[in-house]
Formats: C-alpha cells, structure tokens, sequence
C-alpha cells in the first residue's frame, strides 16, 4: 500500500489559481481546481484548465469533469493515512518524461484517493489550494524577499555569491535590461523560468510551489520600484 510520505519526495508543487470543496450531493463530495499544464488521467491527455473531481462514495470511483471533452472516471486503487506532511487538499501527479499523471487526490477532512501509481522512477508536482498558499495576504515586496532575494539581492543588485553558483552575472532587476522587458515578458519568465533560471516557487524546504497569478503580478510591480534613477 502507497503512503504519502512528502517529507522523502523531491517535491515541486504548484499553487492552485482555484480550489473550492463541493458541496456533498448524491453521495459525492470534491474539489475544483485550475490544473496549470495538461495531465493524464485513465490513458486520456487532458489540456491545462478548471476541473471538478468527484469522488463517489458509494461506487469508489473518481469523475474528472470539466469544460472541453468528456468526462473521465477512474477507479479508486485505495485511500491514503494522512501524516504530519500530507496536504490539507489538493492534487498530486507523478510527473516522468514530461509526462504528468493525476495519481493522488486529497479531498478537506479526508484521507488522500490513490488513483495511480507509476513504478517507474519519477517526481511530484502538487496543484495546493488558495488558502494553504505561502504567498497568501503578502505584499510583492515580502514575495520578493522569501523567494527572489536568494538570487538577485536584497534590493535586487545582485548577490556575487549567486554568481558564482550559476556562472553568470545574474541580471540586476534595477538595470535598464531588465526594466525595458513589458509586464508580461516578466511574468513569463517568474512562472515558467528562463536559461539557468528555474520558475520561481515559494513555499518551506519540503513543500513549494510556483506563485500564484496574484503574486506574480505582486513581484513585477515590485520590480518595477527598484528601477535606477
């Protein structure tokens, strides 16, 4: 029997943009989340989107439902203990080769659903609720300290120590390069990372995740203060 055991994972988790528990009806309680990249779930590719899991009480069954296509079912395998590291709720997908397979589901004052299990060598991502977000009520600036500070500087003129590690001058967020990129060139490169630069994700050492769309757009006009006079 699989057990979370998050402490022992090399876990990226990622914030949801959404995610509300349903309401019990006919025997089925879930969640809705907007899963940030496509999936796979009982051997059919989803695209990235909003989606409704349902877990059928009474039929130990999983419906994965939402705007495009058909809706999906797939067979509980078995449920999960929660531990001190299990998420509160949310989805977790085996992610190998590119490929990410929806394979736990964690529903509030639930144990975890195993869907999935890949034996082959893999990671984690987790798509995590709004409301256990680490970047929840926090000003652009204090985003920027917890998780872009590390690289750039305190005030974002640099961190020699940085430069050193990646072997490059890492680019100093007051400068005209950077300045002279428009919003959404940043915010492309905060979500999804660009050359030596990982998306920059939030979060404890055994659990982070990507920022949240909010926090993002936070970030940038934060930047945009440090610009040289």
């Amino acid at each position: 029997m699989k057990t979370l055991q998050i402490v022992c994972r090399n876990l990226t988790t990622i914030i949801v943009l959404s995610l509300l528990a349903l309401a019990p009806a006919y025997g089925q309680i879930g969640l809705a989340a907007n899963v940030p990249f496509g999936f796979e779930a009982g051997g059919k590719s989803l695209p990235a989107g909003t989606y409704q899991f349902k877990y059928d009480l009474n039929g130990m069954h999983l419906l994965i439902s939402g705007a495009k296509g058909p809706p999906v079912t797939l067979q509980i395998i078995t449920q999960i203990a929660r531990s001190s590291f299990s998420m509160d709720s949310g989805l977790v997908f085996d992610t190998f080769e590119g490929r990410h397979v929806i394979s736990e589901v964690w529903i509030p004052g639930m144990d975890g659903l195993l869907v999935h299990s890949t034996p082959k060598q893999h990671t984690h991502e987790m798509v995590i609720a709004m409301g256990s977000s680490a970047t929840a009520n926090l000003s652009g600036k204090a985003v920027f300290e917890r998780s872009c500070a590390r690289c750039h500087g305190p005030e974002g003129k640099g961190n020699a120590a940085a430069d050193r590690f990646f072997q490059t001058s890492v680019p100093r967020l007051g400068s005209a390069y950077v300045q002279a990129k428009s919003d959404e060139e940043l915010k492309d490169i905060i979500s999804h990372g660009r050359r030596k630069m990982d998306p920059v994700r939030i979060g404890q050492a055994e659990v982070q995740h990507l920022l949240d769309p909010g926090s993002v757009d936070a970030v940038i006009t934060y930047v945009r203060t440090l610009k040289q006079q």
